[in-house]
């Protein structure tokens, strides 16, 4: 954004806009491009997200399960997480297939439109939904993307109702996937993994034979979180209440998560 625009966003005086980005600058939380006078998030943001990146639990707990995703479909897994009102992709099993889609881990993921988002996006609370989808208008990416509202909240009931999410090419052309939630210990929706795959010569019906496998994968996970599920009568395949995660990682340590399937 130019110093104009951000001003007018803001609702500031211009001057007050270039004080403020001048220190921003100085802090290097924002750069400005010389050429184009615009300004964009600096590179004290990548210490910032390789911090908390860095110091995810889930990362390593979900490990294993992403390994054994990506050898039975062949395909390209990802893990995303909820960071206040944001999906953030923080890690990532590439596909060995020769063509392959462009996502990096630290990436951020509208919720609207991506798999990893929606399946999230879909067991949050109605204030929460709100304040992720923002206040404007639903941005378009693709012919596909949902941007109407109504539509999108009629498509996380059925998420809700069916247990994962789909992405028809909603957020890159030719790339679609299915996503599943996975929860916490507290019963919460915290992050999601998905099956990725580029769509030439494969359709998105055949990313939907591996639905069971995702589920029972995502159940696993939600298990090692600490999560026994009874805190939402649509999460599919998990029984009892919730219990301490401490105690839950003594039975099921990380290296034998997927072992013991």
């Amino acid at each position: 954004m130019k110093l104009q625009e951000i001003a007018d966003s803001l609702g500031l005086y211009k001057s007050t806009a270039h004080r403020l980005t001048s220190e921003l600058c100085r802090s290097g939380y924002l750069q400005r491009n010389a050429e184009t006078k615009a300004y964009h998030l600096g590179m004290k943001f990548v210490d910032i997200s390789s911090h908390i990146i860095d110091n995810l639990d889930i990362r390593e707990l979900s490990k294993p399960g992403i390994r054994h995703l990506n050898d039975i479909t062949k395909e390209t897994i990802h893990l995303a997480v909820l960071a206040d009102t944001q999906v953030i992709y923080v890690e990532k099993k590439e596909s060995p297939h020769a063509v392959r889609m462009y996502s990096q881990i630290g990436r951020v993921a509208p919720p609207h439109c991506t798999g990893v988002g929606k399946a999230i996006l879909a067991f949050q609370s109605p204030e929460m939904i709100d304040q992720m989808l923002g206040s404007g208008s639903l941005r378009k990416y693709t012919a596909n993307t949902i941007v109407a509202r109504d539509a999108l909240l009629r498509e996380l009931a059925v998420i809700r109702k069916d247990g994962f999410a789909f992405d028809r090419e909603e957020h890159e052309p030719h790339v679609g996937c299915i996503a599943g939630p996975l929860w916490d210990h507290s019963g919460k929706v915290v992050a999601s993994v998905s099956i990725t795959a580029v769509l030439y010569d494969l359709k998105i019906e055949e990313l939907v034979t591996h639905k069971d496998l995702l589920l029972s994968t995502c159940t696993e996970i939600s298990k090692s979180l600490g999560y026994g599920g009874g805190a939402d009568k649509n999460t599919p395949g998990l029984r009892g209440g919730p219990v301490r995660r401490r105690s839950r990682m003594k039975k099921v340590p990380k290296r034998a998560l997927m072992q013991r399937k």
